[in-house]
């Protein structure tokens, strides 16, 4: 089974055509504070998967002591990388892979590991299918050390692409997509960019990182606010910032969780819940 569009495809075109660049010029602000926060506190071998033009790394190794490998399927998300952060690539605090996770595995060191594995802003959700989200985790999880954390976020089904998915009930009924998978469009002037996107519940998400190994410690909402606004507006993000004090996690835009990896035999505890900021 295939998805419909070449997401490694669409996403070089969403990328060439500065279209990603418009509508998210900068990380979302409390995310990003979460992802510093674990480096600050001495996770500072990171593997970014998902890592596109370097929305995360670029501030990320302008402000921590990070060093980080960012691995992404779009070449031209990686080669607009490699320039935007050619002093890092030089220093050896930025190494890149471009290719899926038989890619990276095939460029990790035989013991090489990480303390941090970040996916930001729904990766987990543009992989397809279900099977390979799994392995995904599941493998990030075997490229962490004992104790490593992953930060990653997804889009909530109850609040993203409504339309879209009553949409993709048909091809789902086929078999093309699987249950909670749409497909959608990026516009901008003359281009179009076809994408794919499964969407998650929130049971959904936690009961995935669990099976594949993660302990969850935080989960929380990754914005209630559009993203491509709260990245743009100060008053927004502020805004953003409130609403996470007051309304259901139900209701967030994005889901985002921290974890960590655990032997097979331990116990998994409930997590918090909290707001984007994730306190504590």
């Amino acid at each position: 089974m295939n998805p419909v569009c070449d997401v490694a495809e669409n996403y070089d075109q969403y990328f060439a055509s500065q279209l990603y660049d418009q509508r998210y010029p900068r990380p979302n602000p409390s995310s990003f504070a979460i992802v510093a926060r674990e480096i600050h506190e001495g996770r500072k071998k990171v593997l970014d998967f998902g890592c596109g033009n370097g929305r995360y790394a670029a501030p990320l190794l302008d402000q921590t002591d990070a060093k980080i490998v960012g691995c992404d399927i779009s070449r031209e998300a990686i080669d607009e990388l490699s320039v935007r952060c050619a002093r890092h690539v030089e220093a050896g605090q930025l190494r890149l892979v471009c290719g899926d996770l038989s890619v990276l595995i095939n460029a990790m060191g035989r013991n090489e590991n990480f303390d941090l594995a970040i996916l930001m802003f729904g990766v987990l959700g543009h992989i397809f299918p279900r099977v390979l989200r799994q392995k995904t985790l599941a493998t990030i999880r075997s490229l962490l050390r004992p104790g490593g954390r992953i930060v990653v976020t997804v889009p909530n089904a109850a609040r993203r692409f409504l339309k879209q998915q009553t949409m993709a009930q048909h091809l789902v009924r086929k078999g093309h997509l699987e249950p909670g998978d749409i497909l959608y469009e990026r516009k901008a002037d003359h281009v179009t960019v076809n994408m794919y996107y499964h969407l998650y519940s929130l049971e959904e998400f936690m009961r995935e990182l669990e099976q594949q190994g993660f302990r969850l410690i935080q989960v929380g909402a990754e914005s209630f606010l559009p993203e491509s606004g709260i990245v743009k507006s100060t008053p927004l993000h502020w805004l953003d910032r409130t609403l996470t004090t007051i309304a259901p996690l139900r209701y967030a835009y994005g889901f985002l969780a921290v974890a960590e990896t655990t032997p097979e035999i331990a116990t998994i505890r409930a997590p918090r819940t909290t707001g984007p900021g994730l306190p504590g």
